[in-house]
């Protein structure tokens, strides 16, 4: 028998989020006070050190200036399972199940996702800046879920979401250097590199054996950590000012594939009422960053080597923009056409973004793990005899690109002192029925905002240097994803033992006789309703030099 851990893989890698720009699944509009608080219409104002990594263009014309900002994210996904027809696990016990053939619903721990974003902006001269900056994915970060719920007799039983996502968490970051340019009266053009990097704790629970009468003893969690310290990405943008009342932008991002990999950490007997009362002593835990595989028999020891065995390849969607600005300048004031500060040179401004990602690049994620090249793996998990983690781990997500609409803008109540905004937007879905999760907010999302900056002057005459104090707070809906048919197709359980009363098919180390998928649950475990909704607050400091 084999037990499956690539769950948690593929979980981990979508979660591999880059700072957000587009309409890009993983991620929801926008980083920054600024730009998200106007719903992501930012790219033809582009007027703080963020055009980093938003619109490079930007820089150009903008003043010296440093900004440390925060968003405090708050997810909230829930899932209420529906038992396919086809599972006959448990039989007649399943004690959680209702008289519908649902389970009880279950949602994460609401907790806030810490995602920072700072950054430099240097005025060279009058058509020349460059922007450091470095920011977090705008991304409900951080999830978990319970791993125990209460039946109605008070009895903990094995949480009915775990074959999807138990946890998820880790940390990344993308450094980006960037510089625009003014090349001609107007016309500003701009270009930006990142090295990304990504740290990622992941847990799933999987079934040692693919029967048809399995209970929850019979499940393992697992915990993969996985790593990638070189993710290269390149931004190109431009801004030109048609008038003086009206810019119009645009932007385009490529990066490049994911390249990770990592080790997974086993836990045999884990969903047990003795283990979710807190005595895990009967638990057999492995890892397989251990040369035996953490199993502790003499036979396995070299068999995962050094570590770094689950190796994973994710296509990475390339993402545009474009946009149209009208601002309506102020009349008191003599504005220099080289510097771009709107809080002081306008009275409000207006701007409409449309967005594409190509999120139909991310048809499937691939995981492997080493194999003898028939399809069976070569890494025992410890705690079951015999068990191998299985080679081919790809995960089916065929997504749809993603396209979207932004509008925003912002009024200066206070001329160079106080500004409010406000912003909306929408994304069309980018979800297949078929592969739904509870891993991101992949449905339709319509999201509203609102924030205000004050700024603080120092100094006198042209001499002055400013603090400025940002806040905000957007909320953002999201579409249900449901699947209630109990007889529809959907995602199979990761599953031990290859195939369910059939053999493994000659032909195909990825398939068993009949054309089931080797290593997975003939039956889905994904069937049911799914809702998501997202609230964010941003606040942040910037000081003008």
């Amino acid at each position: 028998m084999s037990v499956r851990l690539t769950s948690v893989v593929a979980c981990a890698v979508l979660f591999m989020s880059t700072a957000a720009h587009a309409s890009n699944v993983t991620e929801f509009p926008d980083n920054g006070s600024e730009q998200g608080m106007r719903g992501g219409a930012w790219i033809a104002r582009a007027s703080d050190p963020l055009a980093t990594a938003f619109n490079p263009a930007g820089l150009a014309g903008q003043q010296t200036r440093l900004t440390l900002q925060s968003s405090f994210i708050f997810s909230h996904t829930c899932m209420t399972r529906l038992k396919a027809a086809s599972d006959t696990t448990y039989g007649s016990t399943d004690t959680l199940l209702d008289a519908t053939g649902h389970y009880p619903r279950v949602c994460n721990d609401i907790e806030p996702t810490f995602n920072p974003q700072l950054a430099m902006t240097y005025r060279v001269n009058d058509r020349l800046g460059i922007g450091l900056a470095i920011i977090g994915p705008a991304s409900a970060g951080e999830k978990n879920y319970p791993e125990f719920i209460d039946d109605a007799n008070g009895e903990p039983q094995a949480s009915p979401q775990r074959y999807l996502l138990t946890r998820q968490a880790g940390i990344v970051l993308f450094p980006t250097i960037g510089a625009g340019y003014e090349v001609i009266d107007g016309l500003r053009l701009g270009a930006s590199f990142s090295w990304g990097f990504a740290k990622l704790k992941n847990a799933a629970a999987t079934t040692a054996l693919n029967t048809d009468q399995a209970t929850n003893t019979n499940d393992v969690r697992a915990n993969v950590q996985i790593a990638d310290y070189f993710i290269p990405r390149f931004s190109l943008g431009a801004i030109y000012s048609a008038t003086p009342e009206i810019d119009v932008a645009a932007w385009y991002q490529w990066t490049d594939a994911i390249k990770a990999s990592g080790d997974v950490g086993t836990a045999a007997n884990y969903y047990t009422k003795q283990n979710a009362q807190g005595n895990d002593s009967g638990v057999r835990y492995g890892d397989t960053i251990f040369s035996d595989c953490g199993t502790g028999r003499p036979q396995d020891e070299g068999k995962c080597g050094s570590g770094d065995n689950a190796k994973v390849h994710l296509s990475w969607p390339m993402e545009a923009k474009i946009g149209a600005r009208y601002h309506k300048p102020r009349g008191d004031v003599q504005v220099d056409s080289h510097v771009r500060d709107p809080l002081s040179q306008d009275v409000f401004d207006l701007e409409a973004n449309l967005t594409w990602a190509n999120n139909s690049a991310i048809d499937a994620i691939q995981i492997r793990f080493p194999s003898d090249g028939t399809g069976r793996g070569l890494l025992p998990v410890s705690g079951i005899d015999g068990a191998e983690i299985p080679p081919n781990g790809d995960q089916t997500k065929m997504f749809h690109d993603v396209w979207g609409v932004r509008v925003g803008g912002d009024y200066n109540v206070l001329p160079d002192k106080l500004a409010i905004r406000a912003g909306t937007f929408f994304e069309s879905r980018a979800a297949t029925a078929q592969y739904q999760n509870i891993d991101f907010a992949s449905g339709a999302r319509l999201g509203l905002a609102a924030g205000a900056t004050y700024r603080i002057r120092f100094g006198e005459g042209d001499k002055t240097s400013a603090l400025e104090i940002m806040i905000g707070y957007a909320h953002v809906f999201v579409e249900k994803l449901e699947r209630e048919d109990k007889n529809a197709t959907g995602i199979g359980a990761l599953a031990g033992t290859a195939c369910n009363k059939v053999d493994p098919d000659p032909n195909d180390p990825n398939k068993c006789v009949g054309g089931d998928e080797r290593y997975r649950t003939k039956w889905p475990v994904n069937l049911g309703t799914i809702t998501n909704a997202l609230n964010l607050i941003n606040v942040g400091l910037a000081y003008r030099f």
